[in-house]
This record gives structure tokens, sequence and C-alpha cells, in this order.
């Protein structure tokens, strides 16, 4: 802690020595804890622990030293009346840009990188948005672990605005490897059910132009494209036939107990244009992930 700051409470700011101190505080674990919290913008507390610890407590103990510590910053989403108290959810602090920035070699200034525009999130309509995509790879990260497999890579928009420039930017993107199979490049488009099928038509079309011409073309990448519900899959099926767009429609929420990891094989051996269905009120396999309970 800087000093003057006693013990458990939050420095005002990041000064040199503060800085200096951390490298006796953090771990390799709270340096990719920091990472994914800037790749991925917010990470809820069961997400973390999904990841990175076995239990709850665990988790919740090391989070608030990160906090202390100015590595993270944390908020709870206002909820309705009588839907309870959100869980916290965690967003890269200062010290915590300084550490990004030093495991990218980068400078500070590089990361474009803002605390108020972090902690900005609280009040965006794009929370959930975010919230549910990480959703998707955490499970998939669980799952393909209790598989004998793994999640190897795992990108957010920040990396993939680079990689698509201006065309619509995917959610997420994920490197799937399993025994005895090649890597699945996944990119994740979740669709809330929101938007005209002319609009997921234009992501189609967007996908079959860019991906031939981006840094993934070799590698075969299956677009899944996320829907809430059996008609908005219908829906979607139709708007995306027809493009050339390696694209295929599952029916997936965070609600759901669709095991993700199933969703992900199905859609690299079925290929673009299918709808990839699973009753809802089916039992998961034993090696899938349990929905957060938050």
């Amino acid at each position: 802690m800087s000093e003057g700051t006693p013990k458990g409470e939050r420095p005002s700011r990041v000064t040199a020595e503060h800085a200096l101190k951390l490298a006796a505080h953090v771990t390799d674990r709270d340096r990719r804890i920091a990472v994914e919290c800037y790749e991925q913008h917010v990470l809820t507390t069961d997400q973390i622990k999904r990841l990175y610890f076995p239990g709850l407590r665990g988790a919740t103990r090391r989070l608030h030293t990160l906090y202390e510590l100015r590595v993270l910053d944390r908020f709870r989403p206002i909820r309705p009346r009588g839907e309870g108290t959100a869980p916290y959810h965690w967003v890269l602090d200062e010290a915590g840009a300084l550490i990004v920035a030093d495991h990218k070699g980068i400078s500070r200034s590089e990361l474009h990188y803002s605390h108020a525009d972090a902690l900005g999130l609280a009040a965006s309509r794009n929370l959930t948005h975010h919230v549910e995509s990480n959703e998707f790879f955490t499970r998939l990260a669980v799952e393909s672990s209790r598989a004998g497999g793994l999640l190897s890579e795992w990108y957010g928009v920040r990396t993939l605005a680079h990689l698509f420039g201006n065309a619509s930017v995917p959610d997420g993107y994920g490197v799937l490897t399993m025994p005895r199979r090649a890597s699945l490049h996944l990119l994740l488009e979740l669709d809330r059910g929101t938007e005209a099928s002319r609009v997921l038509r234009k992501k189609a079309e967007g996908y079959a132009r860019t991906l031939p011409h981006s840094s993934l073309r070799d590698l075969r990448p299956v677009v899944i494209l996320a829907v809430p519900s059996e008609r908005r899959a219908r829906t979607a099926v139709a708007a995306v036939a027809g493009t050339g767009a390696p694209i295929a429609v599952a029916v997936w929420s965070a609600a759901s107990r669709t095991p993700v990891l199933s969703i992900a094989q199905t859609a690299a051996r079925e290929g673009p244009a299918k709808t990839l269905r699973r009753s809802a009120d089916q039992e998961p396999p034993a090696d899938s992930a349990t929905p957060p309970s938050e």
C-alpha cells in the first residue's frame, strides 16, 4: 500500500511508490485476471471464480485484496425491486492498467483505457450484453476442461476491433482445443432478439466479406449466432441463408442450461446455416458447467 494508507483502505491514487510495491503483492494469477478484465471489459465474481479459483470463498478473498490494491474496481448493477442484490462486477483499475501495459510491453497510454469509462459500464445499456457474452466463454472454459480439453485462447472486443477494423465486430473469439481433434476457432455473435432480420443479414454479409481477408482466413472459424428462442432461430436462419458466411445459429442464453461445449462441437460438425437445438428441460451432461447462482 502507499505510505500513509491504512491497511484495508484503497489508496486515493496510484503513486510511483504504490506501483513499485505491487510486484511484492501481485501473483501470476492476479496478472491474468487483470488482463482478462481489460480484454473482456467486465467479469462477475462467479465468472472469475470459475476461471481461476477452486471455490467462491478464496475467489472473494483474493478479489477483495485486488480491490484494495487498485488492481481491480467493482460495482453492483441496480436490480428492480424484488430481484435481490446483483453480484459484484469487476473492471480494471489504475494499478491494474499498469500491470496490463507491462504484460503487453507497451506504455500505459497505449492501452486506450480509462478508469472512468470502465466504471461507466455500470450504467451502460451494453452491460448485460458484455456479461452474457463472457458467460458463454467462461462456461466453455469450464466444460472443455472437464472434458479433457482447453479453451486455449479467448479474446474480447478490444482485440477483435483490431482484427476486424471498421467491419461488424464479434462479441468474442475463442480457440477450443479438444483431445484428438483439430483446434476449433469460434466467433460469438450474441443476439437478444432486438434487431430486425435485415440487420442480421447485413452482419452475415459482413462476415462473408471480411473473414476471407482477415488474419483468421486460414483458421476456418465458425461464427455461432446465439439467439434466445426457437422462433428467433427460424428468423435468424432465414436471414443469414445464402450469404456465404460460416454461421451456425444456436438457441442459447445465459439463463439456459444448454452446454456450450456441445453447441461449439455441433457447430463445427454440422457447419453453417444450421439451427443447433437442445430441449430446455433436458439435463446437461455431468461434465457441463453449472450456470451461476448469482
